[in-house]
């Protein structure tokens, strides 16, 4: 495999740590928990995509377009990327159970009006792309969590998960799908964990005595890899709006 067939972030020491960037086809998981902000991190992601000639899209089950398109100001990205469909914006989170018509959002007509059918989900995600040729695409789910907590068993997600992934390799998408661990059970996680080609993780850690808690970044899964071929798995954390700072944990 190539370089031009992996999806870097533009973090130079997370690129190198993955082999020079994400495979094509492949499901990133993002794992956080209460107090930390991995929104640095999708937008640094879709923003390296549009820099480098790419297609985007953002579902979120969790804000309004309002939340993310500031976001991206730093990157210069403007709302004409969104209006152009570079990027386009899923709203799974004005009316995510059906329960009346829904209205457009602010970047466009993709309302998704139940989250809990997964066909209709990835359906949409793919007519809301159904502009781009031939050039890549990256996608992320912000969040599944919201998923898996309206869901009245695991079956849903999971076959939300495995659609998405055969999707996915179909149209070689790289995608980011984040999760709030601290909000499900380990079991939930691992199985979550199980499907996903690769798992980083940001907590918050205490790294010396007395010392204020760091946010920590830490690879746990990479596509095609075993971490024991990794010399760095673990970098602190230091995003600021349209940067982010990693530097080996020692």
């Amino acid at each position: 495999m190539t370089m031009e067939d992996r999806a870097k972030f533009g973090i130079p020491l997370l690129d190198d740590a993955l082999g020079g960037g994400v495979p094509r086809g492949s499901i990133i998981l993002v794992e956080d928990e209460v107090g930390i902000n991995t929104e640095h991190v999708l937008v640094q992601f879709l923003s390296e995509g549009l820099r480098t000639g790419e297609y985007g899209y953002i579902l979120s089950t969790e804000h309004l377009f309002s939340h993310y398109s500031p976001l991206f100001v730093p990157y210069n990205i403007s709302e004409v990327t969104f209006e152009t469909k570079r990027l386009v914006f899923l709203d799974a989170f004005t009316n995510p159970f059906g329960y009346a018509e829904g209205r457009p959002s602010a970047a466009g007509e993709n309302v998704i009006r139940d989250i809990t059918q997964p066909r209709l989900v990835t359906d949409q995600i793919r007519r809301s792309l159904l502009h781009v040729r031939s050039q890549p695409i990256r996608g992320v789910l912000d969040s599944l969590t919201t998923i898996l907590l309206v869901s009245d068993s695991l079956k849903s997600p999971m076959a939300f998960l495995q659609h998405k992934i055969a999707t996915d390799k179909e149209m070689g998408v790289v995608s980011i799908l984040t999760l709030h661990r601290d909000v499900h059970e380990a079991r939930i996680i691992q199985a979550v964990e199980h499907y996903c080609d690769g798992v980083i993780r940001i907590s918050k850690k205490t790294l010396e005595k007395e010392a204020i808690p760091e946010e920590v970044l830490q690879i746990r899964k990479v596509p095609g890899m075993a971490l024991g071929e990794l010399e760095n798995t673990e970098f602190v954390f230091h995003p600021t709006p349209g940067h982010i700072e990693l530097s080996p944990l020692v």
